[in-house]
């Protein structure tokens, strides 16, 4: 490694215009020698001077794995950030102070410099490759930062190559996007390296790393010090080997479009390329530096695939639109650095590509040609002496019901920086009022004349800007606030979910079933039973016979009178996977309550029912005035896809309860993989019908008629449903619904043309059964496993299928024969997506989506809350599921949601005001306390919370 970092100083410009330079990096203190990516000025400490963030890339592998908290407070000579303070013309390095990390293993491939948390301070985010967590440095205004990735994202991207940072979506806050290597053709994503093994991400995640996906990341700011990663929704994940990410807008519209380079001359996560690489004899020769011409002429090889540069149009609300086809000579090619600039001074953005090997490449923007011109504006800041060219600057435009920022900052993308001016699409945009907002925070009112360039000089004396004020405007004054009061009321239950990996059984399953508890029923949290007292705080109440059945995984739970003394009993519904066969733990469990709160278990209650359990819900089925049950079955314990038994219990009057569903009706014998059941009237003769939802299925309801139940179909939409909430959404005196389903914020796009496969059969004639997930990728249908985890399931493939390329060009019938496919159980899902079902008065539901933002997770618990305004209610809207599969990748992108009921069956979804729920909720319930309405929020593996209304 040879070399320093140069810094050159304009000494002026000639009589030909040619500016002359001279290298000055020692005498300013920024001679580093290192393996440096990018820098990045920025006013850090607000005192006029322009400061700088160096980022390094990590020179040495040796030793860079370990526990995570064995490199925090270490700081390497050659590798680590950088951040130089300006002390009057000479930079001082305050790394050890300034909260910046400095470790070895910082691999940084990215950084971009923007006020992320809108306080009027420059914050940073850093890009890390390989297993380091990407960093996010909040500015504490006091010369130092707080790294706080971990506590504000849920996840990012693993390889970060480029980032940039621009308010998407229109809402004032700036969003984040980070580059990494998803192949989006199916013949290159089938030849690659996928996801981590299940174990050593958990590994990865115990040694203090973060959740890290291989995938393009978009990371949605919420205003609260939280992220929501919505990459997949937006359709921007995929762009294969990525490198720079450029916000920018393609057409004028006022909405923030993005281009992405990519490419790579050897694809280093190419299956045969580590197969060889990897191998015994290379190891070996590299151990004893050995390597020949004829083992490179080997790797030189494998293909060289170029692939074209993506666009990607902004639709609004985090939709894109690839307009890569439709981009006029768009070759292939193997791109990384790229600048934008009006070269041609027509009122669009051109864009400038560097290629390897290759010429540098123009893209030429004809949108004001083509088209009528679209306006727009253009502002160039001039700063004060220490920062001439205004970096940091700000525009806020308000417009109608939309507040846009604009941030005037040089790096952006990978490796690449630019100066101009800030470009503003107007076309269709009507500015109510423009504000300017300089370095230091002081404002002025500005008129933008469209289609020209605005230039504003700093003067001194302004106003200060508040930021305050900018978050109060940006509030939804009809949305209610919540508070969590939590702490008041003594509920300090902490559910803990039983370690057990599903995957280790059954590796090829989209998610795990063992998961989904804790039960809750009012007075009953898992193990515990805690009694109000007077003063409407609770008291955990010891329960013997509940602590000796903790093994149970509990997913659901009612207190009813089974035995007609007038006191409460617990029953409750036991999931889980974990066991198989008459297992003891697979069966449901009651509890007969003394009168005085304490509980015995009934032994004998259920007889011989085995089943993995997802609800228990009580009815009178036979009208006798004792409570009977339905219990739901969830899945068949280590047979995922095959549809369980499900139960109609009547119950003797002594809490004992006898399987009666043949007589009643044989299609609730094993209706399907049900995901939530509720007694509930629908058509209004005095019966309560039972309505079902189903994992890879749709939504039932089973109509009471006579002395049976007859099934009716409520929607033919088939998803991953999660929960069915019956509301009366428009007052009209009939039941509608809300249905929650996986969420389309998933790699998994689902249509009834191009559906979610699951195929269950035993493939490999082993005598047991597996489950291969498929799924469309580019019109072809594909296994949504990777080669390596299907060899794991199949090992008949790695014989069959020696070379990752010659899996890649196989049909799934050469994969696993036409006739296996043929006589596999076959599951489908076709929509992901939750929804409204509106009830026309005749039980005929039609189906409309909810809105966006009550798409971004899956989501498993809905209350109905009551409207202020009407009789229509409102819905908190609660959910993320985190153990799936790794290749889907956790779903966490809510903090509590409420969807406000605009009338018509219209709803508009926003962020809970007041509070931020975390973790996975699987249930809301209301629960008075004294007078006032509360409602506990049940969440898995975390503690419960208490919320109410302001």
């Amino acid at each position: 490694m040879r070399g320093k970092n140069q810094l050159l100083i304009c000494t002026g410009i000639d009589a030909k215009g040619i500016p002359h330079y001279q290298e000055q990096a020692a005498a300013y203190g920024l001679d580093f020698s290192g393996f440096s990516t990018q820098a990045a000025f920025l006013d850090m400490d607000a005192d006029g001077d322009l400061d700088l963030f160096l980022l390094n890339h990590s020179v040495n592998h040796d030793g860079n794995y370990a526990p995570r908290a064995y490199f925090e407070n270490t700081f390497d000579t050659l590798a680590g950030q950088k951040l130089y303070r300006n002390d009057q013309q000479h930079f001082t390095d305050i790394t050890k102070q300034s909260g910046i990390n400095g470790s070895k293993i910082g691999y940084g491939l990215g950084v971009a410099v923007a006020d992320i948390n809108v306080d009027g301070w420059p914050d940073i985010y850093v890009g890390n490759d390989f297993h380091e967590n990407d960093y996010l440095y909040i500015n504490q205004q006091n010369g130092t930062f707080k790294e706080e990735g971990t506590k504000q994202m849920m996840h990012t991207s693993q390889f970060s190559m480029g980032v940039d940072v621009a308010d998407v979506n229109n809402d004032a806050f700036p969003d984040i996007i980070s580059m990494d290597m998803l192949p989006y053709e199916p013949y290159m994503l089938r030849r690659s390296l996928s996801e981590d093994d299940y174990n050593i991400f958990q590994n990865k995640i115990a040694y203090g790393y973060t959740y890290q996906y291989a995938r393009n990341n978009l990371q949605y700011n919420r205003k609260n010090g939280k992220f929501s990663e919505v990459g997949q929704y937006a359709g921007v994940h995929a762009t294969d080997w990525s490198w720079a990410s450029l916000w920018m807008d393609f057409n004028n519209d006022g909405r923030k479009d993005l281009f992405i380079s990519n490419g790579i001359p050897k694809r280093m996560n190419d299956i045969d390329y580590i197969n060889f690489v990897s191998g015994d004899e290379i190891q070996q020769k590299l151990k004893e530096n050995s390597i020949q011409d004829k083992d490179l002429a080997l790797i030189n090889k494998f293909p060289e695939i170029k692939i074209p540069n993506q666009f990607f149009l902004n639709q609004g609300n985090f939709k894109f639109t690839n307009l890569t086809d439709s981009i006029a000579n768009n070759p292939p090619t193997f791109s990384n650095g790229s600048v934008y600039a009006d070269l041609d001074n027509d009122g669009d953005l051109d864009i400038v590509v560097n290629n390897i090997n290759e010429p540098v490449m123009v893209y030429e923007n004809n949108t004001n040609k083509i088209n009528q011109q679209k306006t727009y504006a253009l502002v160039k800041p001039l700063g004060a002496p220490n920062n001439s060219q205004g970096l940091g600057t700000k525009i806020v435009l308000y417009s109608k019901d939309q507040v846009s920022t604009y941030e005037y900052t040089a790096v952006h993308g990978f490796q690449s920086s630019m100066v101009g001016p800030i470009h503003i699409g107007l076309d269709g945009v009507k500015p109510d009022s423009v504000i300017l907002i300089w370095p230091d925070n002081r404002f002025e009112q500005i008129q933008l004349k469209p289609n020209t360039l605005n230039t504003f000089n700093y003067k001194k004396g302004l106003p200060k800007f508040d930021y305050a004020g900018l978050r109060t405007y940006l509030e939804n004054k009809a949305v209610p606030a919540f508070e969590n009061i939590t702490a008041t009321t003594r509920l300090n239950y902490q559910h803990t979910e039983n370690a057990f990996n599903e995957f280790d059984r059954e590796q090829l399953i989209p998610h795990m079933v063992s998961t989904e508890g804790p039960a809750a029923a009012v007075k009953t949290f898992h193990n515990a039973v805690y009694i109000q007292q007077a003063n409407g705080t609770f008291s955990s109440m010891p329960q013997p016979a509940l602590l000796a059945d903790s093994m149970w995984e509990n997913v659901d739970a009612q207190w009813v009178d089974v035995n007609k003394d007038t006191y409460p009993d617990l029953v409750i519904a036991s999931g889980g996977n974990e066991f198989y066969g008459e297992d003891v733990h697979l069966k449901p469990l009651l509890y007969l309550n003394d009168g005085k709160g304490r509980l015995t278990k009934k032994e004998d209650a259920f007889g011989n029912i085995y089943v993995t359990q997802s609800k228990v819900v009580v009815n009178d089925i036979n009208g006798d005035g004792i409570p009977d049950l339905f219990l739901a079955g969830r899945a068949e314990p280590w047979q995922y896809g095959i549809a369980p038994r499900s139960f109609l219990l009547l119950n003797d009057g002594t809490g004992k309860f006898n399987d009666v569903t043949e007589q009643y009706s044989k299609d609730l014998l094993r209706p399907g993989m049900v995901t939530d059941a509720k007694w509930i009237d629908f058509n209004n003769d005095q019966q309560n019908d039972l309505l079902l939802s189903y994992d890879w299925g749709g939504i039932d309801v089973f109509i009471r008629q006579g002395k049976s139940f007859v099934q009716k179909l409520i929607t033919t939409k088939k998803g991953w449903w999660q929960m069915v909430l019956p509301v009366d959404i428009d007052a009209d005196g009939d039941m509608d619904m809300i249905a929650a389903n996986f969420g389309l914020n998933s790699r998994l796009k689902a249509s009834p043309s191009q559906p979610v496969n699951l195929y269950v059969n035993d493939f490999d004639d082993n005598g047991r059964a597996e489950q291969v997930m498929t799924y469309f990728v580019g019109g072809v249908e594909i296994p949504f496993a990777s080669k390596i985890q299907l060899e794991k399931t199949l090992p008949y493939l790695k014989k069959k299928f020696l070379y990752a390329e010659a899996f890649a060009k196989a049909s799934l019938q050469d994969l696993l024969g036409q006739k296996k496919l043929t006589t596999a159980v076959k599951l489908q899902a076709d929509c992901f997506e939750s929804i409204l079902l509106m009830n026309d008065g005749k039980m005929n539901f039609s189906a409309k989506p909810l809105p966006q933002q009550a798409q971004l997770s899956t989501y498993k618990a809905a209350m109905a809350i009551q409207s202020e305004q009407n009789n229509a209610p409102h819905i908190l809207w609660m959910g993320n599921f985190y153990n799936n599969n790794v290749e889907l990748g956790r779903m966490d992108a809510d903090f509590g949601t409420i969807l406000l009921n605009k009338g018509a069956g219209n709803f508009q979804a926003n962020a809970i005001k007041g509070l931020t729920v975390e973790g996975q909720v699987r249930n809301i319930l209301p629960l008075h306390i004294g007078k006032r309405l509360t409602y506990l929020i049940i969440k898995n593996n975390d503690p419960v919370m208490v919320i109410a209304p302001k």
